[in-house]
Order: structure tokens, then C-alpha cells, then sequence
């Protein structure tokens, strides 16, 4: 059965559709149809109906306003019509989205969230192609996402930042996945406390204001085959902060540049960081003691290469434990066993290129002990194993999987970005609604890992026109609708 229903809030009128069924709880539907939707007041959900906002639905909310349920929140959206959540002030923003429900599960797909965020109390959150944009200047300990006590997917989503808040974070939670996803400018990146069995995976940082990665007290988390570029103070923290030492931390493929430290562990944790690739860190690896008088940390660290490091490759006080085997520095010989000192000939530096040229005395190097490498040989040092059709951590038929396109709406431009580790042949055209092909400038940035588009239309666009983005990759290609503020 369905209804249709009018809601007035503040000066804002709604037509919203509200489904019905003898053995469920009703669902609030918002819908392209119908909007724009304005929300100027709170607008509050407490009968537990579950809020679906479809395809190319929009809605503007006034500073300070929340979205709140015990229910669930269903984002229903698709590459070609996302979810739009905007603020009516750009750069003021709105508030937050709030759940306090247990045992429900939220879905967020193809949406946009710009300067608001989400608090969720035992509500799981999954989200799969989600864009946050934060242009405010928000506290230091103001996350865009903040999950308590509840299970978390994410995956193929976004953050872009104005260097102020903090990104992800969860806490007192199981079952953690943050894979594919793509951060900039943004502090605390992604944070766990207190999580068992967390997966951080094939994720993209870059311009980090703090850590990209902080962990405290989790245990068995796996931080696999994530670029991490600029971090201004760790790529990757591993520790306490008086919430209790992490253990058995796995660090493994990760590419880690320009970070002031690469990857510490402290207050009495311990891992492993195998076939990791760090470049031009300050100090790469740090295992302290930190806030005494805990006792300190313990690492072991094979099968990674240290090049270009500005002070030191590893650095590590006298309460904690260091085991360097099987790594190659181009700094120092590394105390240990099988450490090779030596220049490990990536391919090309200056482009991010970190894979191995045929010669590098990284091949076949690793620990004989550890997994064969994909081709069947003893591993390599490195994050990346020498192949000739290599193509790094993301193979070239995920491109389209990691494509993202912002900002959506946009004003004079827009980007789009992939992830991949080789040079491909992606180009982009823009048309109207009509087919019409319009006349665009780009600048393309390729490399082995930074690659994205940047599209300017050169035809005077009118406001709130719909355009259609057509990226081509190796003769197949995939469309999106893109709005011109």
C-alpha cells in the first residue's frame, strides 16, 4: 500500500511516500521525482521505519540541522544518479546524520555527502561509493564518519578535505573493511580502536595533515597493499593512546612516500611489516616506548626496501625489539641477517613508479621461507614483485571500480580519478542531454600511482544543466551525469 504525504518543516514542504506492509515497518521514501527536498528543522525518525532515498535524490539542509532514526537508512543511489545530501551554505555546512539502532544495518550507495557527516550508535554501516566533501573547518576531533559498537564495510569511497576534522572512525567494533577507497586532506584518515579483525586495503592516501592510519588497541588487523603520500606526521601509527597496545598488527605491500614517519609502533604493540616499499620518509620505521612508563613496542621487518630515507630507515629506543632480515637500504647497511645495501632500481622515481627494473637486486631476494611470489619464485623485496605484465596493486580491468569524478555538482571544472600502476589509455568526452558532443580542455596526471583527469568545458554552461561524462578505458567506456552548479 502506498501514501503519499505532505511535511512542513520550517519553510521547507515535502511530498514524501510512505510504503506500508502488514508484517514490516513502514519506509519514508524520498525521491528524485520530488526533489529538491529542503530540511530546515531536525527532521526525526522514532518508530523504527527505515528511510530510502532513491536514485538522483536531493536534499539541501540548513545550517545545523540532523537527520535522525532508529531505523535504518537506505541510500539507493547509482553511478549515473547519486544520492545528493548538500549544504544550503556551502563551506557552513549542516549537521549530521544519526543512527541509534541496533541490530539495524544502513546502506549507502553512489552518494554524495557534502559538509555533514554521520554519527551511528550500534548501527552497521555499509557504504559503497560514497563521496564525502568537507569544506568546513572542523574541530580536530570532528569526524566525517563516526561508528560505535556496530560492524563496518566501506568500500570504493572518498573523502576530500580541507585539512581540519577527522576522517573514518570506529570504535568498539568487529568486522571492519576499508578497501578501495581514496583520502585527501584529511586528518586521522581512517582510525580504529578497540577492533578485532580489521582489513585497511588497497586504499589511496595523499596530503595527510596527521596519520593516515591509526590503530589503538586492535588486534589481527591487516593493512595491505594502501599508497600512502605525504602523510605530516605517520602513514601508519600503531599503539594505545591509553586505550590498551595493539598485537598482531600486519603491515604488508604498502607504499609509503614523503611521510614524516613511514610506520611506528609504540606503547608495548607488536607486528609484522613484510614486502613494504618506503620512499623519502623522514624516519621509516619508529618502535618506542612513547608514553612511559609502558613497556615497549616489538616489530619484525623482512622483505622491505628503504630508499632515499632523509634520517634514518629504522629507529628504535631501548626498551623495544627490532628484527631487520632480508631488506635492502640505499642508505645504510641495516643490522640483521641477508640486509643488501645497494640502490634497488625502481623504474622510475620521478613518476611514483616503484616497480622493480629487471636488474634490481631486489628480485628473488626476499625470505626463501616466506609465500612464493605470483609468479612462482622466491618473493621480492619490495611491495611490488618484478613481472613484466605487471600492472601493480590494481589491475588494469578495476579501473573502472576505482574511478571517481568530483566535485559533483560541480562549478568551472571537475576531476576524475583511478588507481592503477601502469600508463592506460583513458580518455573522456561531455555531452548534453541531447547528445551534443561539447568542447572540453584536459590535463591529464599519469603515473605508476597518481593518476586523474582534470576537465574544464569550454561552452558557458547554464546552472543546474545535466552533462554526461564519458570516460573511455582501452575501448570500453562508462557514462555518469554530472550537474553544473
Amino acid at each position: 500500500m502506498n501514501r503519499q504525504f505532505l511535511f512542513g518543516i520550517g519553510s521547507g514542504i515535502f511530498l514524501l511516500s510512505i510504503m506500508f506492509s502488514l508484517n514490516a515497518q513502514a519506509s519514508i521514501v524520498f525521491s528524485k521525482a520530488n526533489s529538491p527536498y529542503y530540511l530546515t528543522e531536525d527532521y526525526v525518525v522514532t518508530n523504527n521505519d527505515t528511510i530510502i532515498m532513491e536514485a538522483g535524490t536531493t536534499i539541501i539542509l540548513s545550517p545545523n540541522v540532523n537527520l535522525i532514526t532508529n531505523g535504518a537508512l537506505i541510500m539507493a543511489g547509482t553511478a549515473e544518479e547519486p544520492v545528493s545530501l548538500l549544504p544550503e551554505i556551502e563551506g557552513v555546512g549542516w549537521g549530521k546524520i544519526e543512527f541509534d539502532s541496533p541490530g539495524k544495518t544502513s546502506r549507502f550507495k553512489y552518494a554524495i555527502i557534502v559538509d555533514g557527516s554521520i554519527l551511528s550508535w550500534y548501527c552497521n554501516m555499509n557504504l559503497d561509493n560514497t563521496t564525502f566533501i568537507n569544506n568546513q573547518n572542523l574541530a580536530w576531533n570532528n569526524p566525517v564518519m563516526f561508528v560505535r559498537n556496530a560492524s563496518v564495510n566501506i568500500t570504493n569511497s572518498s573523502i576530500y578535505g580541507s585539512y581540519s576534522g577527522e576522517g573514518f572512525q570506529m570504535l568498539n567494533s568487529e568486522e571492519v573493511l576499508v578497501k578501495n577507497c581514496f583520502f585527501s586532506k584529511i586528518p586521522d584518515a581512517v582510525e580504529l580502536t578497540n577492533v578485532v579483525g580489521g582489513y585497511i586495503s588497497h586504499n589511496y592516501f595523499e596530503d595527510i595533515p596527521d596519520d593516515a592510519i591509526d590503530l589503538n588497541n586492535c588486534t589481527n588487523t591487516l593493512i595491505d597493499s594502501n599508497i600512502i603520500i605525504n602523510a605530516a606526521d605517520r602513514g601508519i601509527e600503531l599503539g594505545s593512546e591509553n586505550n590498551g597496545n595493539s598485537e598482531n598488527i600486519i603491515v604488508k605491500r604498502n607504499v609509503l612516500i614523503n611521510c614524516k614517519t613511514g610506520v611506528i609502533f609504540k606503547e608495548d604493540s607488536y607486528g609484522q611489516i613484510i614486502n613494504n616499499t618506503f620512499y623519502g620518509d623522514t624516519v621509516a620505521i619508529r618502535c618506542i616506548e612513547d608514553n612511559t612508563p609502558k613497556a615497549g613496542s616489538y616489530v619484525n621487518i623482512q622483505n622491505c626496501i628503504f630508499s632515499n630515507s632523509v634520517e634514518m630507515d629504522v629507529y628504535h629506543d631501548l626498551n623495544s625489539i627490532v628484527n631487520i632480515d632480508y631488506c635492502l637500504s640505499d642508505k645504510e647497511q641495516l643490522p640483521g641477517n641477508h640486509n643488501i645495501l645497494a640502490d634497488p632500481l625502481f623504474i622510475d622515481v620521478s613518476e611514483y613508479n616503484f616497480n622493480l627494473q629487471e636488474n634490481s637486486p631486489c628480485i628473488n631476494a626476499g625470505n626463501p621461507e616466506l609465500p612464493l611470489d605470483p609468479n612462482n619464485t622466491i618473493s621480492d623485496i619490495g611491495a611490488y614483485y618484478f613481472n613484466t605484465d605487471t600492472t601493480g596493486i590494481i589491475e588494469q580491468n578495476d579501473i573502472f571500480n576505482s574511478l571517481q569524478i568530483y566535485p559533483n555538482p560541480f562549478e568551472d571544472e571537475f576531476t576524475i580519478r583511478w588507481q592503477s600502476s601502469s600508463k592506460t589509455n583513458v580518455s573522456v568526452e561531455l555531452f548534453d542531454l541531447n547528445g551534443t558532443m561539447l568542447p572540453i580542455n584536459t590535463k591529464k596526471e599519469q603515473s605508476a600511482i597518481r593518476n586523474s583527469i582534470n576537465v574544464i568545458p569550454l561552452t558557458k554552461l547554464k546552472s543546474n544543466m545535466v552533462v554526461i561524462c564519458k570516460v573511455s578505458v582501452v575501448g570500453n567506456s562508462s557514462s555518469f551525469l554530472l550537474i553544473h552548479r
